[in-house]
């Protein structure tokens, strides 16, 4: 055969071939390997190797503030909300609102596009981190800088900080962006968007209680991103950049799981919209939906 002419399937990359790939592919077999590669590579890479050091000087008040002993949201604490707290309101909803042949489903995938978003916000993050390696605020209190050094130079760390916990200080080099703030939009920026979608909260027709709900992960996202200013932990640009990165995984994620919230079947992951089109619960019934809007807004009036 020739090389003009050949060429992969788009769709398979040449591995329709392989038993069970059907299957695999309803369930995201590719995703949840994916999610474990990244999470071992961030742990076995990033969290292991010293961040680029930049040059600073002992008299720049923009990283004078005072350490922070204990923090509003620790490490541990982020970790509960960004790996626990979406799971369990998925499960919630997803028993509440999902019919029975579709639960274990639709919340499989649910889960698994958070973890997707989570994971990637959570390698990119780190990357950028180390790469950059800007001083954080506190950064002077980490280094405790040797009191005979002079104003308005520039130095490197190893010349002048006196502290003996070093970690501390090479964490003080990693202020760009903010973890706390990309996982916790990556992961609650998620949840918010697929109650918005389960909730089909854009429709004119529903309580505006629908949109205040499917809002709170996100609001307590902001939350978490806005105490890192107080603890003096990041600048605002390092939040404001970690928001923008976390919100923006979390859409890529959704999309690649979800139609758009706008959409008359946005409670539906994508494998079952494209097999099946009679899933549409609205309190204890199922309704046929259809491709047109119109069509499926007369469909909800009429049930509702």
């Amino acid at each position: 055969m020739s090389l003009y002419t050949w060429s992969l399937d788009r769709k398979t990359l040449g591995l329709g071939w392989l038993p069970f790939h059907s299957t695999m592919v309803h369930w995201r077999f590719s995703d949840a390997v994916y999610v474990v590669l990244v999470i071992l590579l961030d742990g076995l890479i990033f969290e292991r190797i010293e961040p680029y050091q930049r040059q600073f000087t002992v008299n720049d008040l923009t990283i004078s503030h005072p350490f922070a002993p204990v923090e509003r949201v620790s490490g541990k604490m982020l970790l509960w909300i960004v790996t626990v707290s979406p799971p369990v309101i998925i499960a919630f909803c997803v028993l509440l609102l999902t019919p029975k042949q579709h639960k274990f489903y639709v919340l499989y995938v649910s889960i698994l596009g958070q973890f997707v978003a989570l994971g990637t916000c959570v390698f990119v993050t780190d990357v950028f981190k180390n790469w950059i390696g800007r001083c954080r605020p506190d950064f002077l209190d980490r280094c405790q800088p040797d009191p005979t050094a002079i104003k308005d130079t520039l130095y490197y760390a190893k010349e002048i900080c006196t502290t003996k916990y070093k970690q501390r200080l090479l964490d003080g080099f990693r202020t760009t962006p903010s973890g706390h703030s990309s996982m916790s939009f990556a992961a609650l920026g998620y949840t918010s968007l697929w109650l918005l979608g389960q909730l089909q909260a854009t429709r004119t027709e529903v309580g505006a209680w629908r949109s205040v709900v499917a809002m709170l992960p996100a609001l307590y996202a902001f939350y978490v991103a806005m105490s890192r200013t107080q603890d003096y932990r990041h600048h605002f640009v390092d939040v404001l950049l970690g928001s923008v990165l976390g919100s923006l995984l979390a859409w890529w994620s959704y999309r690649r799981v979800f139609p758009a919230v706008t959409s008359p079947k946005s409670h539906l992951p994508h494998a079952l919209t494209d097999s099946e089109h009679t899933y549409s619960r609205l309190g204890n019934e199922t309704y046929p939906l259809t491709s047109h809007p119109d069509d499926a807004n007369s469909e909800i009036r009429s049930a509702v």
